[in-house]
């Protein structure tokens, strides 16, 4: 049901921009550090993901769970994963399915770190919440890759992605944060539901915003509205040139730049921002995207979370 009572359908094409948004959150990530081996950017989310499946197992068979509680579980699974360790005196929740496939994706060289935030706030034997944050006065982009999780459950309220969304910032970061993660739910969940014609009602979304995650995702917005219009592929192209171009300014006529300079980029931005594609375009918007360490492990989760969806 919706806020107005009405029986709520799955977006068009729900099941390809699932499958395309978490395919997304591994494929941004990817491209950011132009490396095979995947990291803590793209397994957090997972990780909140699957947390959100329990809960919906919890339901699926009659059982109340809370949400929030679900995803910090999975959350301290993640950083076990990451760290190798429970934080000292947390709670050690047992492996589910998600552990043991993890076990077996091959790492060349290593798990690559992420937004340090993450693991700082989820380093404590108690979980995050308003009022009480584990990661206070935390501001950063490793609140946006969680946010398209928040925005994957279908056929609820808007206000139970906000609820999700905050529950999930919360995690590791403070308040700030926390409402731009609530927002970049939103704008994804507006995308999966409404298609290119969502993009009108972004710029309301963010006019409140501020601080470092604010700037992130009104960089990533504006960019990706500006490809409105072009087709997937073209679209998810002109988001990477855009951020590779460099501004004509009077500093550049006098400093040269070796054109194999390294560009650095954010993988936590990135992953959000091709995530949004894929929640616009479906999998068309990764096409053309190579494989990644993390496809067969994103192929079970999609089809774990169809199974209760459908």
């Amino acid at each position: 049901m919706n806020e107005t009572g009405e029986i709520a359908l799955l977006p068009e094409n729900y099941s390809d921009k699932v499958f395309a948004i978490l395919l997304g959150l591994a494929d941004g990530a990817t491209h950011a550090r132009d490396d095979i081996d995947p990291g803590a950017t793209e397994i957090l989310p997972l990780y909140l993901a699957d947390g959100l499946l329990e809960a919906l197992e919890w339901a699926n068979d009659g059982v109340a769970s809370d949400e929030a509680a679900c995803m910090w579980l999975a959350a301290l699974r993640s950083y076990r994963k990451l760290t190798g360790a429970f934080p000292d005196g947390a709670p050690e929740p047992l492996n589910r399915w998600i552990d043991e496939e993890l076990a077996h994706v091959e790492i060349f060289e290593e798990i690559h770190p992420g937004d340090e935030n993450n693991l700082n706030g989820l380093n404590s034997n108690e979980m995050g919440q308003a009022g009480r944050p584990t990661g206070a006065g935390a501001d950063s982009t490793g609140v946006l890759p969680r946010a398209a999780i928040a925005a994957l459950l279908g056929r609820v309220p808007v206000s139970t992605t906000e609820s999700l969304a905050r529950s999930a910032a919360f995690l590791t970061h403070d308040a700030q944060a926390a409402a731009v993660c609530i927002a970049a739910a939103k704008i994804v969940r507006s995308a999966m539901e409404e298609g290119e014609e969502a993009a009108a009602s972004w710029p309301a979304l963010l006019e409140p915003l501020e601080g470092e995650a604010a700037a992130a995702l009104q960089d990533i917005v504006a960019r990706i509205s500006a490809s409105i219009g072009q087709s997937p592929a073209d679209a998810y192209k002109s988001y990477f040139e855009a951020a590779e171009e460099q501004p004509e300014s009077d500093v550049e006529a006098v400093e040269v730049h070796s054109a194999d300079e390294e560009i650095l980029r954010d993988p936590e931005a990135d992953a959000y921002a091709v995530a949004l594609l894929a929640a616009l375009h479906g999998s068309d918007a990764i096409g053309e995207r190579p494989a990644t360490a993390l496809d067969d492990v994103i192929s079970e989760l999609h089809d774990r979370w169809m199974a209760l969806l459908v």
